[in-house]
């Protein structure tokens, strides 16, 4: 009976670090997809850019992977919070593919620092404070 209990145990707090593992995943990818944008955005050489439009493809990639894996879990949070996160995530990513990048590619930085820097600014608030509601700000 004791080993069962033990087993128990060790199985919730397993599952809640798994979660909060995939919490801080979402966490960093935002992150990377972001700083990743604004150094798009202040960059002018074409090379640079396409290399950073690279990482920003591969963190949004994996944000929208944990994104998708946290609305599957049986276990999971809140539901109505990750919706809100992948609502404002998709917002903030169409925005960012067609006005942000296509400016950028256009040499318009200052339409696209514009952009990042208002609309866009508001959504990630939205979505690190949804992160941070979700148990985010206890990430390493």
């Amino acid at each position: 009976m004791k080993k069962l209990l033990i087993s128990g145990i060790i199985a919730l707090l397993s599952m809640q670090l798994v979660q909060a593992e995939t919490i801080c995943d979402a966490r960093i990818s935002l992150a990377d997809a972001r700083f990743n944008l604004m150094m798009m955005v202040m960059s002018t050489d074409k090379a640079e850019q396409d290399a950073l439009k690279v990482e920003i493809d591969n963190a949004s990639t994996e944000l929208e992977r944990v994104i998708a894996a946290m609305l599957k879990d049986e276990n999971k949070i809140d539901d109505s919070q990750l919706t809100i996160l992948l609502e404002t995530w998709t917002a903030f990513k169409n925005t960012r593919e067609t006005e942000i990048v296509p400016f950028i590619y256009a040499g318009d930085n200052m339409k696209a620092i514009g952009i990042a820097t208002g609309i866009q600014a508001g959504r990630m608030m939205t979505m690190e404070g949804i992160i941070q509601a979700l148990n985010g700000d206890n990430c390493n």
